[in-house]
């Protein structure tokens, strides 16, 4: 039997809180935080957030935050 890589983009949403001035600076103080790097890999192994237990599965951060038409950064207003 053939062997085959699959490949796939999930998705994953974080939530950062920061105060700041306006929109654009709370964007540019929360991305400081915005990577992945650290909490990603084969995870159950080794401790990682975000991972998956089986070897056959590889699970890599990108290195940056991806924005388009179907990911948007959102920035709202927090009540207190």
């Amino acid at each position: 039997m053939k062997k085959y890589e699959v490949n796939c983009v999930m998705p994953v949403f974080m939530t950062i809180t920061v105060e700041a001035d306006n929109e654009e600076d709370a964007i540019d103080k929360a991305s400081d935080d915005m990577y992945l790097n650290g909490y990603c890999g084969n995870g159950a192994r080794y401790g990682r957030l975000v991972g998956h237990s089986r070897e056959n599965v590889c699970i890599e951060a990108g290195e940056c935050v991806i924005e388009d038409e179907f990911f948007k950064i959102e920035v709202e207003e927090i009540d207190e």
